[in-house]
């Protein structure tokens, strides 16, 4: 999952209410409602509420925000007077009689029929919600007979869990991809296989996959972002100390000894003009764990496999596999080029930041797209970056590695139809044209991502290399099972083992895949292969 942010408060936003947690927050009314038939509110929880009032004022919007009603006009007392009296008149004939009686009475209008109400819940923090702030409203506006409350929720995977043991998932929600498959299997996400028929909505043609929006057969999931991991480099660090760019000598196409040539070329210790020195590498999770997302793409791209869905294992024990991660710890305590447990936490120290590559102290960083809008604001105009394909083993290519996040419904929700529209919508153009405006993630719309205009406008300059593993298949993803996170946990105590010299990598990896073998559980399906097979 990503990390929670804080953000400045939403485009238009300008209405508090009370906090849905029993707080006591404000109940006041801003003049920085949005007009246009919508509001939006935001709980002191980070709760939005998306509210689309068809012919309602701008004004009588604001009222019934604030818990109001618009005011009727007050009645005008009529004056106290006696009256005069007329002379008496004939009696009216029947004609007359007919002409100047009463009409009917008229029927009043019904009232208006409320709006029915859903809840999505996230675990997309404010930061990300306020880039989205502009397609919810789009939203609001086209489907006024619905109103989504949009939940974020720090811990959504404990949560869920709960939720969905106890019958209460929220209507829709971004998933949790480790447990999708229990969940498909025990019937509790709503197939949306007969919905897209009627749709017209193909996921192979139109979205980037990863082999969890389907499952039996069915599918249970509208795709909604994918991930592609690369490096994102500092171009100035690299112009500083005389290392070649790795696209102008060698097109992105480069080879481990190539890197490892860089790499010690811009690894300097502290000095006099930086007091952190600089890094050649630094990891995500001090890069010593999780193998499916951090490591995976140095032992494929290597020629090694992790896993095999056919036959439902991890294989660790792949001598490439291993190879990859001798590499790896080689780079960390012999060649000390790339940051350790210990080194990560001087430098954050140090620099007081979480992120040593927005600061300018990292030549090299993993990079799955997730940090391209904070990378934008954080580095702006400080150095130059880009981003380029990791590079590979001898004799092999290199081969990504991608996920996704997909939103799916609960099939036990009470409004399966207003549920479904919204989790189209997220998958829809106008929200994934604003993923691809903000460059927030990669739009699982093929359309969007492919987009030039939006998120493949530079900078950074080689953004079309996030997209081109996920086009001609050279990717691999996380292996899907009931217990995936336990598996991980046990490989990385075993990797970590490895990199503080307990063990020799080939034991640890060893060990790693036994322990991990030991923790698969499936049922009756498995993941859909969307990658292109070696060979």
């Amino acid at each position: 999952m990503s990390e929670a942010s804080s953000g400045p408060a939403p485009a238009g936003a300008g209405l508090e209410a009370k906090s849905s947690g029993g707080g006591t927050g404000r109940s006041t009314c801003q003049s920085g409602a949005m007009g246009g038939g919508v509001s939006v509110s935001r709980l002191t929880r980070r709760t939005w509420h998306m509210v689309a009032v068809a012919g309602a004022s701008a004004a009588g919007m604001i009222l019934a925000a604030c818990g109001g009603d618009a005011p009727a006009a007050a009645p005008t007392a009529a004056a106290k007077a006696e009256p005069t009296k007329a002379p008496a008149a004939p009696a009216p004939t029947a004609a007359q009689a007919a002409a100047t009686a009463a009409p009917a009475p008229t029927v009043a209008p019904a009232a208006a029929k409320a709006p029915v109400e859903i809840t999505y819940q996230t675990f997309f923090p404010q930061q990300r919600l306020d880039l989205l702030a502009g397609s919810f409203k789009i939203f609001a506006e086209k489907n006024p007979s619905i109103k989504a409350n949009v939940v974020f929720d720090a811990d959504h995977r404990a949560k869920l869990a709960t939720q969905m043991a106890a019958d209460s998932a929220p209507d829709t929600f971004i998933h949790d991809v480790w447990s999708a498959a229990k969940y498909y299997e025990a019937g509790g996400i709503l197939d949306l296989t007969s919905r897209f028929a009627v749709d017209k909505i193909d996921l192979a043609r139109d979205y980037s996959l990863i082999g969890i929006e389907q499952w039996c057969g069915k599918s249970y999931a509208v795709p909604f972002y994918v991930t592609s991991m690369l490096l994102a480099y500092n171009k100035d660090l690299l112009k500083k100390f005389g290392a070649p760019d790795p696209w102008e000598k060698w097109n992105g196409q480069w080879t481990w000894d190539d890197f490892l040539s860089v790499a010690k070329q811009v690894t300097k210790a502290p000095g006099a003009d930086s007091p952190t020195g600089s890094w050649g590498l630094v990891m995500d999770g001090n890069g010593i764990d999780n193998i499916d997302r951090n490591l995976q793409v140095w032992m494929t791209s290597n020629g090694g496999e992790t896993y095999d869905v056919p036959n439902m294992k991890y294989t660790l024990d792949d001598p490439k596999s291993i190879e990859a991660m001798d590499f790896l710890v080689k780079l960390i305590n012999e060649q000390k080029v790339m940051a350790g447990p210990d080194d990560w936490k001087k430098l954050t120290d140090t620099l007081g930041t979480a992120d040593p590559f927005a600061a300018g102290a990292v030549a090299f960083r993993q990079e799955s797209t997730g940090r391209l809008s904070v990378y934008s604001q954080q580095v702006g105009d400080k150095f130059e970056w880009d981003v380029v394909p990791f590079p590979s083993g001898k004799g092999s290519k290199f081969t990504g590695h991608s996920d996704a996040d997909v939103t799916n419904v609960a099939a036990k929700g009470k409004n399966l139809d207003a549920a479904y529209t919204f989790a189209k919508f997220l998958g829809g153009e106008e929200t994934q044209g604003a993923l691809a405006q903000n460059k927030l993630l990669i739009p699982a719309l093929k359309k969007a991502a492919d987009d030039t205009a939006t998120f493949l406008k530079p900078p950074p300059k080689h953004l079309q290399a996030f997209v081109e593993p996920l086009r001609s298949g050279q990717f691999r993803t996380s292996f899907y099972h009931y217990n995936g996170l336990e598996a991980l946990r046990v490989q990385n105590e075993q990797l970590k083992r490895a990199v503080m010299k307990e063990t020799t990598v080939k034991e640890a990896m060893l060990e790693a895949n036994r322990a991990a073998n030991a923790q698969v559980k499936f049922g009756s399906c498995r993941q859909t292969v969307t990658w292109k097979a070696r060979g």
